[in-house]
């Protein structure tokens, strides 16, 4: 739900929803898998949380973070975030049994520990001992093995977690603290996906899990429990005492609805609101508020240049394709096409993550390079002439592009005119995306070039969440995902027709690795090899931007707001004086 209230009744619903928490303050408180050679040496793995500096003896304990809700969350799905605000409310009640850190690695949060068989299809998980509920039941293994049973039945279509947890043929519980997963292969990925929130079986027990309002039974295991919601205004939780890495410093966080973007500035201006993520057009209004540190994260999806790869089409010689990446100085292009929201990247990895492994190419356009390459590859420019031919056949193509996106127009425009320097002709056609372009996405993908973009989130479709966050680009570039015409009924996302044999092969280990350093040194061949072989030029992903006062820091040091997952360590989280 969202709406825009006068400038006297946002006052009016923020003053009451700072009463109501102050006044609670005052009561109590598709095709198989190819064969790849995995080392069985990584089939026993104890992977231990980031390291966290000391703990004071002396904590610093005590106040409220306030915190921005650009609307209310009329109910709550934990499972599937479909916004932000949703997506933070969440990892502030539940816990699952991994959590990315602000790295966006999985690291044990429920569970202690997690080791393999040496095939990797069984992992079995310890949970760490003393685990409650908000409400006192301790936590056990039957907790995980209702969650992941109850989340199985769900319409997979509903979401991609949802099939990435089909990859669980079976949930055993051994004992009441471990639970073991049998996979029907080895999947690395599948440690992401088991950040999912572990429900309480005491309350959901016979209940239908996609007709409950989780906001009626709000019962979780994280580090702060529900205390009380005012419609339409917003959430007060508590610190859980009895959180299994330790009690929080903070006594209560509030989630104040603020959707006037204006006013919540003002609101940060005047202290009401100590966190706030605002619109990269507010940059620099945010900027000017004294005691304010801003931040920004980059958004789990990216926009891309791709190319039709197949027989017939002209970018299908990779030689064109190199030649244009070289005239292309990225970030000039990303900070015209997005007036500096834009972060440009070389890879479909989250910059700043464990996985962005990957330099970006020289800034600096190469001509001579380019049109050597060009060259050589018998693209030749005959006398007088500004485009190039082969065999008689014209060097130009057509670049579809959403014509009601300013910053993808833009940036289509770019990429025409740096092509015409070295001979290129580039065509952009702005089109309707539900009409036109999403078709070129499917058989028989008429197109030459399309400037699109992908959202990675795995809760819901149309929201990039990141706390399930993983880096495998499989699905995008291997040529199993490859459509084999009308009797191929998958949805698949290998629509450029890339196919390359190093490529398959190092993505399938990157998947199959469940060591994090040898999966890195898969991931970052697969990534070298796509950067080699171009089947797309990416562009950017947006920067997401936060504002936070300067009094909130945690013992860890400053909050990294450079980091989507920079709630990781919310129970290490205090106000200076």
């Amino acid at each position: 739900m969202s709406f825009l209230p006068t400038r006297s009744l946002f006052w009016m619903s923020l003053a009451l929803a700072l009463l109501f928490v102050f006044g609670l303050a005052a009561c109590t408180v598709g095709t198989g898998p190819l064969p790849v050679s995995v080392d069985p040496s990584t089939a026993v793995v104890e992977p231990s949380a980031a390291p966290l500096l000391p703990t004071p003896t002396d904590l610093p304990r005590g106040g409220r973070l306030t915190i921005r809700l650009a609307a209310d969350l009329p109910d709550l799905r934990p499972w599937q975030p479909r916004s932000r605000d949703e997506e933070q409310m969440t990892r502030m009640l539940y816990s699952g049994l991994m959590q990315l850190d602000d790295q966006m690695r999985p690291v044990p949060d429920l569970a202690e520990r997690w080791e393999t068989t040496p095939d990797g299809r069984t992992i079995t998980f310890t949970l760490r001992s003393g685990l409650t509920w908000h409400d006192g039941v301790p936590i056990d293994s039957s907790d995980v093995l209702f969650t992941l049973e109850q989340l199985r039945t769900l319409p997979v279509t509903s979401t991609a977690l949802l099939a990435d947890l089909h990859v669980i043929e079976a949930v055993t519980t051994p004992t009441s603290d471990t639970i073991a997963l049998q996979l029907n292969a080895r999947y690395a990925p599948i440690f992401a996906a088991l950040t999912v929130p572990i429900l309480p079986r005491h309350v959901l027990d016979q209940r239908d899990l996609a007709r409950v309002n989780f906001w009626d039974v709000p019962v979780g295991s994280g580090p702060f429990q529900f205390a009380e919601r005012q419609v339409g205004q917003g959430f007060v939780l508590t610190r859980f005492e009895g959180f299994h890495r330790g009690a929080p410093l903070l006594d209560q966080i509030a989630f104040v609805v603020s959707p006037d973007p204006t006013l919540s500035l003002q609101a940060l201006s005047d202290g009401q609101l100590l966190l706030a993520e605002l619109p990269w057009s507010m940059q620099r209004n945010v900027a000017e508020v004294d005691g304010m540190l801003l931040g920004s994260y980059p958004e789990n999806g990216f926009y891309f240049l791709g190319f039709n790869l197949r027989e017939g089409y002209p970018f299908a010689d990779l030689a064109v394709r190199q030649a244009l990446a070289k005239v292309l100085d990225l970030p000039r292009l990303v900070e015209a096409a997005t007036k500096g929201q834009g972060i440009p990247i070389s890879s479909s990895a989250l910059p700043g993550s464990w996985a962005d492994l990957t330099s970006l190419p020289p800034q600096v356009a190469d001509l001579d390079s380019a049109r050597a390459l060009l060259d050589a590859a018998g693209w030749v420019l005959p006398p007088d002439a500004t485009i190039r031919q082969r065999a008689g056949v014209v060097l130009s193509g057509s670049l579809f592009v959403r014509g009601d996106d300013e910053r993808r127009l833009v940036a289509a425009r770019r990429i025409a005119e740096v092509a015409a320097s070295i001979g290129i002709q580039i065509t952009v056609e702005p089109a309707d995306f539900a009409t036109v372009i999403l078709s070129k996405y499917a058989t028989p993908y008429s197109f030459d070039l399309l400037l699109g973009s992908w959202s990675n989130g795995m809760g819901d479709p149309n929201f990039a969440d990141a706390v399930y966050y993983d880096p495998d680009d499989f699905a995008l570039f291997h040529s199993s995902q490859l459509n084999q015409g009308q009797v191929d009924s998958r949805a698949t996302r290998n629509f450029v027709g890339f196919a390359d044999t190093v490529y398959d092969n190092q993505a399938q280990a990157a998947r199959q690795l469940y060591n994090l350093d040898e999966r890195m040194a898969a991931l970052r061949q697969a990534q070298a090899r796509v950067a080699e072989q171009l089947p797309y030029l990416f562009l950017w992903t947006d920067r997401m931007p936060v504002a936070l006062n300067d009094r909130v820091t945690t013992l860890d040091g400053p909050v990294n707001l450079s980091s989507p997952c920079y709630f990781w360590n919310i129970e290490r989280w205090y106000l200076k004086p």
